[in-house]
């Protein structure tokens, strides 16, 4: 059963979503939130407990009036740990949220058991060629997000413009708070990526078209403890659009970083 739950801390209220049995998940959303309960979500909780967070500012969460950027959203990211009492959980961010576990894996790599990063922004080889999200036609958004912009799940996801209701709005509002300006990319983090010495995975679309599959060995090269796997025929979203050649990777290797956690204890 998946339940909808709050906690509130720091001047903020959070709501997550939380089910199935096992060690601590939590799965961080991209640039427009979860439109719900996904099968993805579903299938991690057949093996572990998973909190599905809408972050701060995002439909369903408040956020204090000094979050700015995605360091904060990390300050406040392992806040939210600490307030659920999460004893080192599997963090698994895609896009704006792998940026947020990376910056949280920057400043806090002892309090994770280990780090999955699907499509994640926040390093940029040239950002001046990423196709600006908030000034493009919103009739083209579903093609940089999906290789197939066909397929429901696209329509779920990124709606056409008659059909943006509260919270795609209300999400779309949040990031451009957080991500336009330095836009999708930080400054810092690529040099300061080698301090999150924590075993990690890069999964990456390679038919990426808002942010190219190139910058996957740019993670890979800057992580101390990395490995990467690219999704055949995905664009940005590669866990939705093809789960079957995504969440096997992601599964594996969640098994492998706790299996070799315990061999070391």
């Amino acid at each position: 059963m998946v339940e909808t739950l709050v906690v509130r801390f720091n001047n903020s209220a959070w709501s997550y979503q939380r089910a199935g049995q096992g060690q601590p998940l939590v799965w961080l959303h991209g640039l427009w939130g979860e439109p719900g309960w996904e099968p993805h979500h579903q299938r991690l909780a057949e093996r572990y407990t998973v909190y599905a967070p809408a972050l701060a500012g995002y439909d369903g969460s408040t956020a204090p009036d000094w979050l700015t950027d995605m360091e904060d959203m990390a300050t406040l990211l392992v806040e939210f740990l600490e307030a659920l009492e999460l004893d080192r959980p599997h963090l698994v961010g895609h896009s704006l949220g792998g940026w947020a576990a990376a910056e949280l894996a920057v400043f806090r790599p002892s309090s994770i058991r280990s780090l999955v990063l699907i499509d994640p922004l926040g390093v940029a080889l040239d950002w001046t060629k990423m196709p600006n999200i908030f000034y493009n036609d919103p009739k083209s958004l579903p093609g940089l997000f999906f290789a197939d912009a066909t397929i429901p799940a696209a329509r779920r996801y990124v709606p056409p413009p008659f059909e943006w209701d509260e919270r795609f709005i209300t999400n779309r509002a949040a990031s451009a708070r957080l991500v336009f300006e330095p836009y999708l990319h930080s400054r810092k983090l690529g040099v300061r990526l080698r301090f999150a010495n924590v075993p990690a995975l890069i999964l990456w679309g390679e038919r990426d078209a808002l942010i190219s599959a190139a910058h996957a060995e740019e993670w890979a090269a800057r992580l101390p403890n990395t490995e990467v796997k690219l999704v055949q025929g995905a664009g940005h979203t590669p866990h939705v659009e093809c789960p079957d050649a995504c969440m096997p990777h992601l599964l594996e290797f969640i098994a492998r970083a706790t299996k070799s956690e315990e061999v070391l204890v």
